[in-house]
């Protein structure tokens, strides 16, 4: 009887101390399952810090260095010169050599054109050529922050990683700028290059250790080569699928670009407003940026890719209509800007994830493409907007409302597309979706 109950007994312990271990063992899948996420939201800031830290130093580094506000404003476009057009080469360079050594080594061109910068900070010629190689490397960390949570997720679980994800990328640039500003004046503008190579030092340690390769090296014989490249871009670019949703990407990134870029003015010259109180007031349109990301993670069970994109193209053609109608105060103006930001939190999830999802095996290709294409079109199209002299509240109102309706159009269009063939050697190969 007491050696039954002894049993009993030790059969209950062990089932408890089963249970207690599925339990952790299910949290530390729990845990694991967001540290690709992690990763690339710390790799997205690579590229934003190295442009947005810098902006507040700008007044600063003319006078110091005493050179030209063209030569000034170089300092910014040497950075975007080389970051935009490395995208196209660290795509496919991933595809076919796996995502970690190209990651590591693009880091590692990023630190030395930051030390460059640092150690002759004396001649502005040097820090332009080192702001050059700065934005070279650090395209690398916008291509593979993208692709390895490709590499990763699957379907919902995509959706959900790319709405963290891009709730990260469009809260930086908002948070950077005020670093900057600090340390520029409490340390110097110099300071800001230190800092910059701390965090790509430590960044490219901890990659070392601990980023686990999510793509496998394309073996010796089936690797691509440079026209493999260019066909595989040119049959992206021939593809509707990847017309309509990389478009839905560009148009969603520019008309934020673009609204962050004049709203300023219009608060401040238009409605005399100061930059403190500016300042405050862009919390709003940020906090609506951050719920639209959650809402498109927590409805991604409930709702189509497309219906949720077609929901926030609706949200932010409302949001223009209101700029052009609704008395231009203060409070109804950052209020209109707060509903596109929402829709704009909303949309970048789900239409990157729809560019993304058909691709495994060149989705490098694809993630550089559609990089390359949002940093160009958002920098053109910012500047020939303000060229065009479109900095009031009508004007914005208009973008707004002409780019909800061309969003509307491309997301009912993309439901019925077909994705380019996803293998580098179709022209040989064909593979027919």
């Amino acid at each position: 009887m007491s050696s039954d109950s002894g049993n009993g007994a030790y059969y209950k312990d062990s089932a408890v101390i089963q249970q207690h271990q599925n339990r952790q063992q299910k949290e530390l899948n729990r845990r694991e399952k967001w540290i690709p996420v992690i990763y690339s939201c710390l790799l997205i800031a690579v590229g934003q810090t190295g442009m947005s830290l810098l902006l507040p130093a700008l007044p600063a580094m003319h006078q110091d260095l005493n050179i030209s506000s063209q030569m000034t404003q170089w300092l910014v476009s040497a950075y975007l010169l080389g970051f935009g057009p490395s995208q196209l080469f660290y795509g496919p360079l991933s595809d076919i050599y796996g995502r970690r050594p190209v990651l590591l080594s693009g880091l590692m061109v990023a630190v030395l054109g930051i030390l460059l910068s640092l150690f002759a900070h004396h001649s502005a010629a040097m820090i332009i050529l080192g702001r050059v190689l700065q934005g070279i490397g650090a395209g690398c960390a916008s291509v593979i922050a993208r692709v390895s949570l490709r590499d990763r997720y699957e379907g919902a679980h995509l959706r959900q990683a790319m709405a963290y994800f891009g709730i990260v990328m469009a809260f930086v640039p908002t948070i950077t700028p005020l670093a900057g500003g600090f340390l520029t004046t409490h340390f110097g503008w110099v300071s800001i290059f230190f800092t910059m190579a701390g965090y790509l030092g430590l960044l490219w340690i901890l990659l070392f250790y601990r980023f686990e390769e999510t793509h496998a090296a394309e073996a010796a014989d089936e690797r691509a080569h440079v026209s493999d490249f260019v066909h595989q871009y040119w049959q992206l670019l021939k593809s509707d699928h990847f017309r309509c949703y990389s478009g839905v990407v560009w148009i969603q990134y520019s008309l934020n670009v673009f609204s962050i870029s004049v709203m300023p003015f219009i608060m401040q010259m238009q409605v005399g407003m100061n930059a403190d109180t500016y300042g405050r007031w862009t919390l709003l349109p940020a906090v609506s940026l951050v719920l639209g990301g959650i809402l498109a993670s927590k409805t991604r069970h409930f709702f189509s890719k497309e219906s949720v994109l077609q929901a926030a193209s609706l949200l932010q053609l409302v949001a223009g209509l209101g700029m052009l109608l609704l008395p231009h105060s203060a409070l109804l103006m950052m209020l209109s800007l707060s509903l596109f930001a929402f829709g704009n939190g909303m949309a970048f999830p789900n239409a990157l994830s729809s560019l993304l999802e058909p691709y495994k095996r060149t989705a490098g290709t694809a993630t550089a493409l559609a990089g390359a294409g949002q940093m160009l079109s958002a920098s053109l199209g910012s500047a020939l907007l303000v060229s065009l002299g479109i900095t009031s509240i009508t004007g914005l109102g208009v973008v707004l409302v002409a780019g909800g309706a061309v969003l509307l159009y491309l997301t009912r269009h993309a439901r019925n597309t077909i994705p380019a063939c996803d293998d580098w050697h179709s022209r040989h190969h064909p593979v027919h979706h």
